[in-house]
């Protein structure tokens, strides 16, 4: 999967949120906000092929977390990204 080009992080009122726009004339706007950890993988795979896999080892590898608790997290963080259709398969 893919991060959707043209998509990016902004600041607003000291949150990073993702703002993702629905079809003209219909309210399908979608806002995420990111804490750091989100955005940090945001940034590090942007405009690069990934797995959930590939995210996994990522979170292990910079935080002290176990394989299961980043696994959990990964999967939480693709979904969003999914559900507000901001990832290409």
């Amino acid at each position: 999967m893919k991060i959707k080009e043209g998509l990016k992080i902004r600041p607003v009122a000291g949150e990073n949120v993702l703002i993702v726009q629905g079809h003209v004339g219909l309210d399908m706007t979608k806002i995420i906000s990111f804490n750091d950890t989100a955005k940090w993988l945001w940034d590090e795979l942007l405009n690069k092929e990934f797995s959930l896999g590939d995210v996994v080892q990522m979170v292990v590898t910079h935080f002290d977390v176990d394989s299961a608790t980043a696994e959990a997290d990964a999967k939480k963080w693709i979904t969003q990204l999914l559900e507000c259709n901001a990832l290409e398969s």
